[in-house]
């Protein structure tokens, strides 16, 4: 099999045909909200006082405040790094 076919063989087995990977496991903001779902869950005060939609509420309020705070680091390690291209 030639190193192409291999590649291709490859590809095709971990997108399901050709399948767009985001369709398979979802966007990033579902998979954060799954992952705070469950970190919720897992803590018994707070899964013992809150309903199931205040809970993914919760996890959704976290995914959006982290995605928030992320933006505010990237952006100001932009600005780092022009500065230091401005030297």
């Amino acid at each position: 099999m030639a190193l192409e076919e291999h590649f291709t063989k490859i590809l095709d087995s971990f997108t399901q045909g050709g399948t767009p990977l985001p369709a398979l496991v979802g966007n990033k903001i579902e998979w954060q909200v799954t992952t705070l779902v469950a970190g919720l869950l897992a803590n018994e005060s707070v899964s013992s006082t809150l309903e199931a939609t205040e809970i993914v509420d919760a996890a959704i309020n976290y995914a959006n405040i982290i995605q928030e705070r992320l933006a505010v680091y990237q952006g100001s390690q932009l600005h780092t790094l022009e500065k230091l291209l401005e030297n």
